[in-house]
């Protein structure tokens, strides 16, 4: 594990967070992560990059002040204009073991939103073990914020046309192999059609007046788009030992995201296993496995293809 960030005095000794017991082997995945977030977030400071937290680190930054503790991965958004200028700059910026993960440099990788990966250490999901040329170091989702007309009309339209061209990048990458999609690409690359998917589908709004914008890369989803102006300032949170940004609604946020009820915890959150995906369990972020001790690349990931 290649770390830059000092972390406090007994950090990674387990202990026990709202009833819930943190083992090492999740303190040492907290480490990484939150050494991909200082790193992600000084580069956006020093480049005058907007970006916020996001999803489940938000909500942990509210109401735990870090790590929801049975959680075990961390998101951060961004407006599109500032999600471009930070692809621009990624390979100047960050440097080995740190890696700007997406689907333009990576072949056989597909994801609609970046990745901030550290290579020292090993965190993938299941459906990527196969997937030869990609980094499998622990991540930092990065989410573009994009704007969403509010013509009902218009955005069915910009609704379906961002699930066509999904559905098409998707094919590329033997999801769905068919012969649909060998015509097509016979006469549109891979990389032409992403291009256009993030400028003219995702970000079909962007130099337009929009009042409301959400994350649209993973799925269209209306409590994930929210008001333009809850994005228009930021604050700073405590996260751990770090201070990061959130939207100045983050209340209004979590609200629409989560429910009134997003400051308490679920009902069966006890039951969330304590081995963080580690030796091969399955994670809280959906059939992960982490080894923050280890490199990917020290790894046969043809045992884990198979499975």
């Amino acid at each position: 594990m290649e770390i830059n960030l000092t972390l406090p005095d007994n950090f990674l000794a387990p202990e026990e967070r709202c009833g819930f017991y943190v083992n090492e082997k999740r303190k040492k995945i907290w480490a990484v992560e939150l050494d991909l977030l200082k790193v992600f977030s000084d580069v956006c400071e020093k480049n005058g990059l907007h970006y916020f937290m996001d999803g489940g680190t938000l909500l942990g930054a509210i109401r735990h002040k870090g790590f929801i503790p049975w959680d075990d991965d961390v998101d951060v958004i961004m407006p599109r204009k500032d999600y471009d200028r930070l692809m621009e700059i990624a390979d100047q910026e960050f440097k080995p073991p740190y890696v700007m993960q997406t689907s333009l440099n990576t072949e056989g990788f597909f994801r609609t939103h970046a990745q901030l990966r550290n290579g020292s250490t090993t965190g993938f999901i299941a459906a990527d073990a196969k997937k030869e040329n990609a980094n499998k170091g622990i991540w930092l989702d990065v989410f573009v914020l994009d704007k969403v007309t509010d013509r009902y009309f218009a955005r069915k339209r910009q609704r379906k046309k961002i699930l066509r061209i999904k559905e098409l990048l998707k094919m590329k990458y033997d999801i769905k192999p068919n012969s649909k999609a060998v015509r097509y690409y016979k006469n549109h690359s891979f990389e032409d059609l992403f291009r256009s998917f993030n400028k003219n589908a995702l970000g079909a709004y962007q130099d337009k007046e929009a009042k409301r914008a959400g994350n649209l890369t993973l799925k269209w989803k209306e409590k994930w788009i929210w008001p333009l102006v809850y994005f228009q300032n930021y604050c700073y949170l405590p996260f751990e030992n770090l201070t990061l940004r959130a939207p100045l609604f983050y209340c209004e946020v979590m609200r629409k995201q989560y429910g009134e009820n997003y400051m308490q915890y679920p009902e069966n959150y006890k039951e969330f296993p304590e081995d963080p995906g580690c030796s091969g369990a399955v994670s809280t972020h959906g059939g992960a496995f982490f080894d923050p001790d280890t490199p990917y690349t020290e790894y046969d990931m043809s045992a884990f293809a198979q499975n």
